[in-house]
């Protein structure tokens, strides 16, 4: 008899191992991390890798095998992104196998000793029959990879509930763990083993063949700390051992990535923690709109340095074998006013060679020795190098406090390059009174020292302005480390204790700042391998003059709305608008808009805004440009604009008074406009360049919440405040030479704008539709309450609405009583049912025509075609089809019930991923659709004039659904 190594639980839970056990989870829809604004989340559960070649064998097991719906599935083929995968091509479940060999000890792991021992040796592999070369040995499921057949196989391990379920169960957390043999773990499981051999009686592991992109882990509570080590190995080839060394969580995931977590632009390398909004451990919206960013190193679980299979892994997953050194040459900064200068309240651009793709970071010094990248006084610039060779970094001329660099020479500029970066992101991991967990890197020497890693507990600013935490101080959170960050430069030894924080148990309240430390939090610690540093340097020069560009009077400042709906990224819809006013294309690349005054210095810092066009924008005659403050999402569209860019900023236009300023390349003035008075409006050009008549300036300032002012007649540039006005309110009527009334083309809420169009015309085709959507039926049980949806109560309370929705349920004009139901329904678990109802008011101030209306299906739910079978009356669609979706029109009750498919009524249901109407969005859990006007029996919702009047004003489309 032989002993060999075996691949899966017992790497993480060797011979002699301390600590306690995490069970793998395989969950059908928990899920970790944001689906907002970009859906990063991570299912809980770990889709294992196995690369394996012809003739091969995949010998399988698991300690819940034989209970109840417990079950081994190996998978040829997958699509869709890591978190989030969709398996196909079944090639092999252990429970068919057992059907077939009759030997019900097949497959099971049944003892911490045959767990250590791995899978025996099979001699009749009719019936499983067991060869005893391997002492303790358990009887493995198996798999014979066919001629073709090389490539990587998918393994998904499901516990005793199945794999369609997300029970928790109660696994045992000791590593002898006993009863977990025996005990109902849930969508857990204790012991698990993927082994790969030439043969059913070959006693050799090839080892190195199982991998993960992650793992989803369990341990059923907190006070079970976790001493296992496994490896990671970065996609540029660096490899790292990680021991968790007592990492205390309750439910988590282990990864690695090059980033960490995303900035609020999505892309940008963030460097520090993040803080869920809600309280839920699952997190599934951060503060400030950062992100989690996906998996893309692996995990291995034998050492890749000893592992005889591990060159075949990472050739199959496209990972070199050897690491490249990072290096920098080549570098330079190009400003503004030409050579290494730029102009005071102006940037620059950064050019460097590089022979390694990764992230890079490029440090500028304000006092020429201090390169801390958390410094306030100094910059900062990072981002992610998807290839190697020449590299440009733009650069806006701010400091980390987004105030802009003093006059000065020769700031010195430190440009690094990182390989084989690794952030290991500790997802709601409560405790570390360790302070695990440690790296290793294994392959190359790291100058910073092989431990060395790096962590920043502090509050920060995000890229779009929004403090997440006092920026500087340490994170909310019950024992926090001592230390709240590492050294930026030169980090610290993470086999040390430096960063530990919570407590020995509990701490788990899944509350934000109210548990320990790591309760309700993405944590990061990073490491990585820095390129030589290289050193270049700038001067910022004094503005001299001001200077009016040729492209004044061409491209023009058109309409404002600084009075916002919301406060939020997601619900700021200040935006500015340009207009291409002359007869040919205007080339914007490196045109600059903001609200301060770059000629001298007067800004409004922190507090204001900057954009910059990027290289190679072109605005034809004609057409506009508009640049929102806030996110990127359907309420911040301007159909009509033949260019959109988002900020994703909080507001940034005081509301009182402010200025917008537009520059060309070189700081020379294109257009200037300003409106009411206060600290925030700059100093002004000089009247003498003939940029801006102030006399009706203040008149400006009072416009509604969601109001814009406009330009007019529209396009036509007099550079006087007496042509603009609050859009349609008629002030500028008496005062503007050739004046034409502005009008309002916004059809989101209650704004009034006409973003992205002229701002003057015909009105006739205005029309509005306001929507308010309710849950009035939970369990066949109709909700009657009256729910006032409001933006100023926290985002987890019962009634909270964003804006600029929270006021559309207060409109007079609703018939009195009749918006019922809930906003939020509270917990609802699997099997109940909900119905949605969506209210509709013609809102004016003209008949709506042509209402199309599509609403998606809630994720988590199943659209449920029978809710409305056999009631009547229909509307033309084929007789006996089911009906899921009804209508009503002036009343409270439904006046037509609709079949689901297309046919001769007004509604279809579209499921999952079918391609629907563009008006829908984007389809991944089944769309609702009802053409609710319809020729020659309702060809238009008439205007509301009073509460519930005239008739068909208003009413309703209702579906149902079923909670997954």
């Amino acid at each position: 008899m032989q002993p060999v190594q075996a691949e899966g639980s017992r790497n993480l839970y060797p011979s002699g191992a301390t600590g306690f056990r995490a069970n793998l989870e395989w969950r059908s829809t928990d899920k970790f991390g944001p689906i907002t604004p970009v859906d990063n989340s991570l299912l809980r559960r770990t889709l294992l890798q196995v690369y394996a070649k012809a003739g091969e064998y995949i010998l399988l097991g698991s300690s819940s095998v034989g209970v109840d719906n417990a079950d081994i599935s190996l998978y040829g083929s997958k699509i869709d992104r890591i978190g989030n995968e969709t398996l196909s091509n079944l090639k092999f479940q252990c429970s068919t196998q057992r059907t077939q060999t009759l030997n019900t000890n097949q497959g099971k792991i049944s003892s911490r000793n045959q767990e250590l021992a791995g899978p025996d040796t099979i001699t009749n592999s009719a019936t499983a029959t067991p060869g005893g070369a391997i002492a303790n040995g358990y009887v493995p499921c198996y798999y014979q990879v066919p001629v073709g057949g090389d490539g990587i196989y998918y393994v998904a391990f499901y516990g005793g509930q199945g794999g369609n379920s997300n029970f928790d169960g109660t696994p045992t957390p000791t590593i002898d763990f006993g009863t977990n043999f025996k005990d109902p773990s849930g969508t857990s499981i204790a012991a698990w083993d993927v082994t790969v051999r030439s043969s059913l009686t070959s006693t050799t592991d090839i080892n190195g063949r199982l991998f993960a992109d992650y793992l989803a882990l369990f341990t059923g509570n907190n006070g079970r700390p976790i001493e296992s080590s496994f490896y990671i190995v970065t996609k540029d080839g660096y490899q790292y051992k990680t021991a968790l060394n007592g990492l205390d969580p309750n439910g988590f995931v282990i990864y690695g990535n090059d980033v960490g977590y995303y900035d609020s632009d999505g892309k940008t390398p963030l460097y520090h923690d993040v803080l869920s909004t809600v309280n839920n451990a699952l997190m599934p919206q951060l503060q400030g709109g950062t992100n989690f960013a996906l998996p893309n190193h692996v995990i291995f679980f034998n050492n890749p340095q000893t592992s005889v299979g591990t060159n075949d892994s990472l050739f199959a997953r496209g990972i070199p074998t050897i690491a490249t050194l990072p290096s920098v040459s080549n570098s330079s900064f190009i400003g503004t006013a030409g050579a290494n200068n730029s102009n005071q309240s102006t940037g620059g651009v950064f050019k460097f060679d590089t022979n390694v793709t990764g992230n890079y970071q490029i440090v500028i010094s304000r006092d020429g020795n201090d390169f801390d990248p958390a410094n306030l006084q100094n910059r900062v610039l990072r981002g992610t190098m998807t290839a190697s060779g020449g590299q440009t970094v733009t650069w806006d001329g701010k400091d980390n406090n987004g105030n802009f660099f003093p006059v000065g020479t020769d700031y010195p500029v430190n440009i690094t390059t990182h390989a084989g970066e690794y952030h290991f992101p500790l997802i709601d991991a409560e405790n570390s009174i360790k302070g695990g967990p440690s790296f290793t890197l294994l392959n190359v020497s790291n100058p910073l020292g092989n431990n060395t890693g790096f962590y920043d507990d502090r509050g920060y600013r995000t890229l779009s302005g929004i403090n997440v935490g006092t920026p500087g101080s340490v994170l909310c959170g019950g024992s926090p480390p001592s230390i709240s960050h590492s050294n930026l430069v030169t980090g610290f030894n993470t086999t040390s204790t430096q960063r530990a924080f919570g407590t020995a148990s509990g701490g788990n309240t899944n509350t934000v700042c109210s548990g320990s430390f790591g309760d309700v939090k993405g944590l990061d610690i990073w490491t990585y391998v820095p390129s030589n540093a290289v050193l270049t340097y700038l001067n910022i020069i004094p503005t001299t003059s001001y200077q009016v560009s040729p492209l004044a009077g061409q491209v023009i400042i058109n309409e404002v709305l600084y009075n916002q709906t919301g406060i939020t990224t997601d619900t700021n819809d200040e935006f500015i608008e340009l207009y291409n006013a002359s007869a040919s294309p205007v080339d914007l690349s490196g045109v600059m808009l903001t609200d301060s005054n770059l000629i001298v210095g007067s800004s409004d810092a922190a507090g204001g805004f900057h954009y910059t066009f990027p290289s190679g924008t072109t605005l034809q005659p004609g057409k506009y440009a508009v640049i929102w403050i806030g996110n990127n999402n359907a309420n911040h569209q301007a159909t009509g604009a033949a260019f959109q860019a988002w900020l994703g900023q909080t507001p940034k236009l005081n509301n009182s008074g402010d200025d917008v300023w537009l520059y060309d390349n070189q700081n020379k003035i294109i257009d200037y406009i300003a409106y009411g008075a206060g600290s925030e409006v700059n100093t002004p050009p000089p009247s003498s360049l003939n940029l801006w008549d102030n006399t009706y300036q203040s008149s400006l300032a009072g416009a509604n919440s969601g109001q814009s002012i406009s330009l007019t007649p529209n396009g036509t540039d007099t550079n006087v405040s007496a042509c603009w006005e609050a859009t349609t309110s008629g002030n500028a009527s008496t005062r503007c030479t050739n004046y034409l009334p502005t009008r309002d083309t916004d059809t989101t809420g209650s704004r009034v704008t006409s973003v992205g169009e002229n701002n003057n015309g015909a009105i006739a085709v205005n029309a509005k539709l306001l929507l308010v959507k309710r849950i009035t039926r939970i369990n066949k049980q109709d909700v009657t309450d009256i729910v006032d949806g409001r933006s100023d109560v926290a985002i987890t309370a019962a009634n909270y609405i964003p804006e600029p929705f929270a006021s559309d349920d207060n409109d007079v004009k609703w018939p009195t009583g009749y918006l019922r139901g809930l906003i939020n329904a509270g917990t609802v678990k699997p099997g109940d049912e909900l119905e949605y109802t969506i209210y509709f008011l013609s809102k004016g101030p003209n008949n709506a025509t042509n209402v199309k209306f599509c609403d998606l299906v809630p994720n988590n739910t199943t659209f449920i075609p029978t809710a409305f079978n056999g009631l009547s009356p229909g509307d033309g669609g084929l007789p006996g089809s089911d009906q899921g979706i009804a209508l009503a029109v002036s009343s409270s009750s439904p006046t037509f019930y609709l079949s689901n498919v297309e046919d001769g009524d007004r509604g279809r249901f579209y499921s999952a991923n079918e391609s629907t109407p563009s008006y829908c969005g984007t389809n991944t859990n089944g769309a609702v659709v009802v053409n609710i006007t319809r020729s020659p029996d309702l060809s238009n919702l008439p205007p509301a004039n009073g509460s519930g009047t005239p008739a068909n004003s208003y009413g309703f489309v209702r579906f149902r659904a079923r909670v997954k």
